[in-house]
């Protein structure tokens, strides 16, 4: 821990939430630290860019009826614990006597570093070397084919420190995050299409690999998607490949098993808790615990430790991802699922590393069981409507199955949608294969934006495309 300020605030935070907590019931602190470089390689233009440096502390007072939070990144030491024992009186004027008050549990006492494992740290690597990696994956893409017009070749590191004290923790952690992104522009003379592919892992360098064979694997997708016809729309016996499994466990279980729309009525998830939401061979998993994944780290945004959720257990639904104020609310179990954007954003429950548990089919025999129907791949992206519990999924590949083989037929674009609990009951096959790829981003709304991942196995399902 070389950074002097995060040197003085463990040493003067347990003091100072002491201080506070002579005035309100409870308090909590939490500095933010977050740096990195993001290197973009395409036919025309090279830019390496420090990522925008972010730092500050968020503090957290509970009067025992609300909570409030104040965000600061410049402090001289004996003023903000002035300014901040001055608004913990405030908070503390403003309890309604007419009203009840609660406690906040602080959990268990526990002051322990965390540190993802990395062997070769990004800042050892000169821009220079780490450059001309990005560079030979672009013109190796566009040495493949002259189709390929154009191509893009992404390294990405980032480094989060994290620092969480409250009345029983010292907690402190030290996440790095390698991406490795590829997108190739494939044209035949009247269209152009774009495929992208790419990795991304909590580690170091040596955690993100993207071989040739793969770039080559995206350009050979892209001439057949410029030849692909539209689908007819209908109702498809489908397999999807990991990809676009994990892309329907975001938007099944996203955003609509966030306790935060609990407290608000905006999420229909909440009515189906402790029963059948899909067939009994499906398990829906939220591990932040799975630390080497994109999504993951040791303690979240609240001071809660990570631990797996299981959000469906054999078809069954079995809770929601709580932050702190919606887990009191609602008084449920905490999950650590409390994140915040940046220190200076609020914290709501989120999703971590959200994917498909594994099954007992490989993707050979899934595919051989189907006499008609489509492959999809390449999924893009995904929305959903918690209130409703409606879902659209959409990708670039759909691959014809004809008695339980791939003839090699595709479809370009194509769209799921369907009601949750439908598509899911609809699955008769899980794969073994499950697969966390880490290129993952989820907002909150239009905004807060936060990494996390999606994956799973191959499927076999019922589902509506267009």
């Amino acid at each position: 821990m070389s950074d002097p300020i995060l040197s003085e605030l463990k040493t003067k935070l347990p003091d100072l939430i002491r201080r506070l907590e002579q005035i309100v019931p409870t308090a909590c602190a939490l500095y933010k630290k977050s740096s990195g470089t993001t290197i973009r390689v395409n036919r025309l233009q090279e830019s390496v860019e420090p990522q925008d440096p972010a730092q500050g502390l968020v503090v957290t007072l509970w009067n025992g009826q609300s909570f409030f939070e104040y965000a600061f990144n410049r402090w001289e030491w004996p003023a903000l614990e002035a300014d901040l024992i001055n608004r913990a009186k405030t908070a503390a004027a403003s309890v309604d006597k007419t009203r009840p008050c609660s406690e906040i549990d602080p959990g268990p006492p526990l002051a322990k570093d965390f540190f993802t494992k990395v062997v070769q740290p990004p800042s050892a690597v000169s821009l220079n070397d780490r450059l001309a990696e990005a560079r030979k994956r672009l013109n190796t893409a566009l040495a493949i084919d002259p189709q390929v017009v154009n191509a893009l070749s992404l390294l990405e590191d980032v480094t989060q420190e994290d620092l969480y004290v409250n009345r029983n923790k010292i907690l402190f952690q030290t996440l790095t995050r390698v991406e490795i992104i590829m997108v190739v522009f494939v044209s035949d003379g009247s269209k152009v299409t774009q495929v992208h592919q790419g990795t991304c892992k909590n580690g170091g360098l040596e955690a993100v690999r993207f071989s040739d064979d793969e770039i080559r694997a995206m350009v050979a997708d892209g001439k057949k998607l410029n030849a692909a016809e539209r689908l007819s729309p209908g109702l498809f016996d489908v397999v999807t490949d990991p990809e676009w499994s994990g892309i329907i466990a975001h938007e099944c279980f996203g955003h609509g098993m966030e306790t935060d729309l609990y407290v608000r009525g905006r999420a229909k998830s909440q009515e189906f808790i402790g029963k059948s939401v899909a067939s009994s061979i499906v398990n829906m998993f939220d591990d932040p615990s799975a630390v080497t994944e994109a999504g993951g780290f040791f303690f979240d945004d609240e001071g809660q430790l990570a631990s797996p959720t299981h959000i469906i257990k054999n078809g069954i639904l079995q809770r929601g991802l709580t932050d702190l104020a919606s887990a009191h609310k609602l008084k449920l179990e905490r999950s650590a699922n409390g994140r915040r954007e940046g220190f200076d954003r609020k914290a709501y429950a989120r999703m971590t590393n959200t994917f498909f548990g594994n099954g007992a089919s490989s993707k050979e025999e899934i595919i051989a069981s189907v006499k008609d129907g489509l492959y999809l791949r390449h999924a893009t992206n995904g929305m959903e409507d918690p209130q409703a519990w409606g879902i659209q999924v959409e990708g670039l590949w759909a691959e014809e199955i004809k008695n339980g083989k791939l003839t090699g037929t595709v479809y370009s674009p194509v769209i799921m949608t369907g009601f949750v609990p439908d598509l899911l009951s609809s699955i008769t096959m899980v794969g073994n294969d499950c697969f966390i790829s880490g290129l993952g981003m989820c907002g909150k709304g239009h905004k807060e934006w936060i990494k996390n991942t999606t994956g799973g196995p191959h499927l076999k399902m019922t589902a509506r495309l267009a």
